[in-house]
């Protein structure tokens, strides 16, 4: 499961003056990269609006998720590792070597943080934006887990990498200028990051042509 928080550096409660505004924003900030986008709108029923948010979660096949948007333009964002849900997808059934908890992904953690990274660059730069801002990333449940290729193009590891820690917290306070204009490299940075914890010291210029490839697709 992973958490994600993005906001503004400077607190504004009503940075957003219109609540009914906050949804038509996720809408056009909300990042398409691989046919689910994040953050995930749900049109099949309507976002929770309380006093100051609004809310949506999303129960579909491998997809758990919840999001949080509020008017000081923080936004929260819970969710799960889709591989862990394997065994209730029907687009993605579990096979015989599947069990839930034991992979992470490459190309999927590459890609979830350039969407993280790619919204908070797109946020900044709307209403709910700020100069600077703040952007935290949690990748949790991640003990005993192992790194997998999850391209069928690429080659498989020689050795196994597990992370011995349960949780990997990133965090990124920057100026909006800088989050627009590098949102791929920052998107590496913190890949690499998350890598080391699983002991494999992946070369940057590999991750970067990977990533490349990745967004061709």
């Amino acid at each position: 499961m992973d958490q994600v928080i993005i906001r503004p550096a400077e607190f504004v409660e009503h940075r957003v003056p219109d609540i009914l505004s906050l949804y038509p924003l996720l809408e056009k900030c909300r990042v398409e990269m691989r046919g689910w986008d994040f953050p995930h709108l749900d049109y099949r029923s309507k976002p929770h609006v309380d006093l100051t948010w609004i809310s949506q979660q999303t129960d579909w096949e491998h997809h758990l998720e919840a999001w949080r948007f509020h008017q000081s333009g923080l936004f929260i964002h819970i969710g799960c590792i889709p591989i862990d849900w394997r065994d209730r997808s029907t687009f993605w059934p579990a096979d015989e070597t599947w069990k839930h908890g034991q992979l992470l992904g490459v190309g999927d953690s590459l890609y979830r943080f350039t969407e993280i990274l790619e919204f908070a660059s797109r946020l900044s730069m709307a209403e709910a934006g700020g100069e600077d801002m703040v952007v935290e990333i949690v990748v949790g449940n991640i003990m005993n887990r192992s790194l997998y290729i999850d391209d069928r193009r690429k080659w498989g590891f020689f050795a196994k990498y597990s992370a011995s820690i349960n949780h990997f917290p990133y965090k990124l306070q920057l100026h909006r200028s800088k989050l627009v204009s590098e949102t791929r490299d920052l998107a590496i940075d913190a890949s690499l990051e998350l890598f080391k914890r699983f002991g494999w010291n992946v070369d940057r210029v590999q991750l970067n042509e990977w990533l490349h490839e990745l967004l061709k697709k």
